[in-house]
């Protein structure tokens, strides 16, 4: 837009916790407590070139040239704050939530707006109070020049927020309420509180080599004997679940320093609460990482008490899944650096699977670890399976047809591990996804995932394959909805980019192209060095009408792999025989060459 001026810049929101709830109770008080604290966070955001530019009552918003900077004057008034809090002389304790985005805003006067505004201002919410959330593309900037402590809290779908955010919460200082304050678990004397959960060690320890997670009963903050049952169904759902993930072990417990030995810590706690008001429900979950004392994980879900079976169904294998990212997170972090040969070959899977939740640039040393495993134990049915998923997760970085000896290959593997360990979903898992994408047999493959989901109920990605499987059998609008809930229960899934691509072609399917081409480039954006993507964008948008943004893309595509026409190409699987002869004709016309 002609004469709008634009900067990239690093946005600072704040807000007060129960701003209002303490007004009510002392409006003279609270509002004398509002003043000193923000004294506090004027003085250290100047301190820190930073300027305020925005926010009334119990919140600020400000901007800093430096995104460094901004981290450091939110770690440093936070920790004010929280001293302040803590004397005893201070007759009324406030707690702020922040949230730090780095976006491009738009100038007017001395106002800035757009969504790195937005951004900010969501992440804001997400924060514990007294902590800190930071976008994924502020700690890139910030973390190797910076000596403080970040958690990874995964992919959060932000309110308002088109795309998923990755965030990390920066470690804060002790929790400043009071131990008989309602939802605020306290653990011994001198840990430190992470996100209002338990006390955890100040220094890292060791962590076993199957990591101990010590789950604690789901607390009911409020809510009659409904909710109490609702928390106790959940909690042992849960427990059902996480029993059945093999990367972890697990025990109950009410105490931080619960474990299977006297005097033993265990490796991580998982705590959850349940606050009722009327139908709506609050749901909130933290994972702690006792080893590194920090918070791995934590996540809220607003929801109304409809179906109570359905609600806990959806709630656990949601909780599951992301104790499951997280810790493979966390152990990924501790193994990241030791040499292949150093590590023990359950150590060496751990590596493999970090570098698989971590992002789409690692591959390479993925495979690297799993070549290591497979070779020490060729008879591993989860190397194996690892493996062969490493290699298919490989081919999606081209647009063009695998070699064949990769084919036969990735075939082997997959074949190998189910025959090696029948019980094994995540090898019948891994067996569904090569027939389906690499052989094309939607029947076999759903055969095979929901073999997977018999063993394991809770696990989302076979449920996403048996979704996918629906929609190519002709169940199209069965699976669409079903493969959409798993996308929005699975964040941080590495599968995530392959059942949003199902899911732009189930609409392709159904001839709802413009919905489609939006779901393609959302793809697209989430994931951009997934090339093989990028054909199916270009298909999209041109069946859509949207004639530049396919030649855009395809143009992009084939100067990136020359040669490439549609022949060379590979293949998509399509069920619907006039969809996949749709879809040809949609990728020439957006430019592939025929031949």
């Amino acid at each position: 837009m002609a004469g709008v001026e634009r900067k990239l810049t690093t946005i600072v929101a704040v807000d007060a916790e129960g701003f209002s709830k303490l007004m009510g109770a002392d409006e003279a008080g609270t509002l004398a407590a509002l003043k000193a604290c923000r004294a506090i966070m004027d003085a250290t955001i100047t301190e820190h070139q930073g300027r305020i530019f925005g926010g009334a009552g119990d919140s600020l918003i400000a901007e800093f040239a430096s995104p460094v900077q901004a981290v450091i004057a939110a770690n440093e008034f936070q920790r004010q704050i929280a001293e302040r809090n803590e004397h005893p002389d201070t007759p009324l304790a406030m707690r702020f939530r922040v949230g730090i985005n780095m976006g491009d805003v738009i100038i007017e006067g001395e106002n800035l707006y757009g969504d790195g505004v937005n951004v900010a201002s969501r992440l804001e919410g997400v924060a514990v109070p007294g902590g800190v959330c930071i976008a994924a593309k502020v700690y890139e900037e910030v973390r190797r020049k910076l000596d403080l402590g970040f958690a990874f809290g995964g992919m959060q779908e932000l309110k308002n927020i088109d795309e998923p955010i990755g965030i990390y919460c920066l470690n804060t200082p002790d929790d400043p309420r009071k131990p008989d304050d309602p939802g605020t678990p306290h653990g011994p004397a001198g840990g430190t509180a992470v996100g209002g959960g338990a006390a955890l060690p100040a220094a890292r320890r060791a962590m076993r080599e199957t990591p101990l997670v010590v789950f604690h009963s789901i607390k009911v903050i409020s809510g009659d004997a409904e909710v109490a049952d609702l928390a106790a169904g959940l909690g042992e759902d849960i427990h059902a679940g996480l029993v059945t993930v093999k990367a972890i072990q697990v025990a109950l417990g009410e105490g931080a320093a619960d474990a299977t030995a006297p005097g033993e810590a265990p490796d991580f706690v998982l705590e959850g609460s349940i606050r009722a008001s009327g139908q709506r429900l609050r749901l909130s979950f933290t994972l702690a990482d006792v080893g590194a004392g920090k918070q791995a994980w934590s996540e809220q879900f607003d929801r109304t008490l409809d179906d109570v079976f359905d609600l806990q169904d959806e709630i656990s294998r949601s909780v599951v899944f992301s104790v499951r990212l997280h810790v493979i997170e966390q152990v990924f972090q501790r193994l990241k650096s030791t040499d292949n040969d150093a590590l023990s070959t359950p150590q060496l899977l751990d590596k493999a699977a970090g570098y698989y939740v971590s992002g789409y640039g690692d591959n390479g040393p993925a495979e690297a670890a799993l070549r290591v495993a497979v070779s020490r134990e060729p008879d591993n049915s989860m190397a194996l399976g690892m493996l062969a998923a490493c290699l298919h997760r490989l081919s999606e970085y081209s647009a063009a047809a695998i070699p064949t000896d990769r084919v036969a290959e990735i075939r082997d593997l997959a074949a190998r591990a189910v025959a090696l360990a029948p019980q094994s979903y995540y090898a019948r898992f891994i067996d569904s996804v090569v027939r389906f994408d690499i052989d094309g047999n939607v029947e076999s493959a759903r055969g095979q995932a929901e073999t997977a989901l018999e063993l394991n109920p809770n696990m989302l990605p076979a449920s996403g394959m048996v979704a996918l499987c629906r929609i190519h059998g002709g169940e199209v609008d069965e699976g669409l909805a079903a493969l959409t809930e798993v996308v929005d229960a699975t964040r941080g899934d590495p599968h995530r980019p392959r059942h949003m691509r199902e899911i732009a072609l189930g609409y392709f399917i159904k001839g709802e192209y413009a919905t489609a081409a939006r779901h393609a480039t959302r793809l697209v954006d989430a994931v951009p060095e997934l090339r093989r993507n990028w054909a199916v964008n270009a298909a999209l948008q041109r069946a859509a009408g949207n004639e530049a943004a396919a030649q855009a893309q395809m143009a992009k595509l084939l100067a990136a792999e020359p040669g490439l026409n549609l022949t060379t190409t590979r293949p998509l699987f399509i069920g619907n025989a006039d969809a996949a002869n749709r879809f040809n004709e949609a990728l020439l016309a957006a430019g592939l060459p025929a031949s």
